[in-house]
């Protein structure tokens, strides 16, 4: 919604008229679009994030978290 709301708001609509408009125009399946493809791209990039963390622990020397100990980059 945020994207549409940025996208299609006319000059000097308030933000409440537009989320109406686009709503109207949209439905509520349409506030659903992207959804599944966001929730992978996020997850992805949030279990990498804590591939590099830990493995730099690994690499400090810092005792890493239990729960994903074949995932080890040792440099």
């Amino acid at each position: 919604m945020v994207s549409k709301l940025n996208n299609d708001r006319k000059a000097g609509e308030g933000a409440g008229q537009a989320i109406g408009r686009i709503y109207g125009k949209i439905g509520f399946g349409g506030l659903w679009n992207g959804l599944p493809v966001r929730i992978f791209m996020i997850g992805t990039l949030t279990a990498f994030q804590w591939l590099i963390y830990d493995s730099f622990k690994v690499y400090l020397g810092v005792s890493p978290s239990p729960y994903n100990h074949f995932f080890f980059i040792r440099c």
